[in-house]
């Protein structure tokens, strides 16, 4: 693979989870606006979600300032991280169905978003 081949490939990854990343903003913003704070599962799980949130802010203003792939893949790996103990959270407690399948999805959504992160980044190298 040439460097052209590899910018092209490296732009494509990117590109692939710079729109995971938009669907996961408002899956996550969805599952945040619907969850009332009336019971402690509820404002504990709105709490890790606020945290995904500004995480996944972090995630892209450090794809937007072009930051390297070693700060991208930490800010997707620390969005996952998060997604995945609210999916622990969720699995164990009281939430409905619908609540645990919307955080499930959150969570799939923040692994394909560091598998992407990381081809893209291998793409580069």
């Amino acid at each position: 693979m040439d460097a052209g081949e590899s910018t092209t490939a490296a732009l494509h990854g990117l590109g692939a989870a710079v729109k995971l990343v938009a669907d996961l903003a408002e899956l996550v913003q969805a599952i945040f606006t619907a969850l009332p704070p009336s019971k402690p599962w509820q404002r504990r799980l709105l709490q890790q979600l606020a945290e995904a949130d500004r995480l996944v802010q972090v995630l892209r203003l450090t794809v937007a300032m072009d930051r390297a792939q070693v700060e991208v893949a930490a800010a997707a790996g620390q969005l996952a991280a998060v997604l995945r103990a609210a999916d622990r959270y969720v699995a164990v407690g009281r939430a409905d169905l619908g609540t645990k399948a919307a955080v499930r999805l959150a969570t799939d959504l923040a692994q394909r978003i560091v598998v992407a992160v990381s081809v893209a980044g291998s793409a580069k190298a």
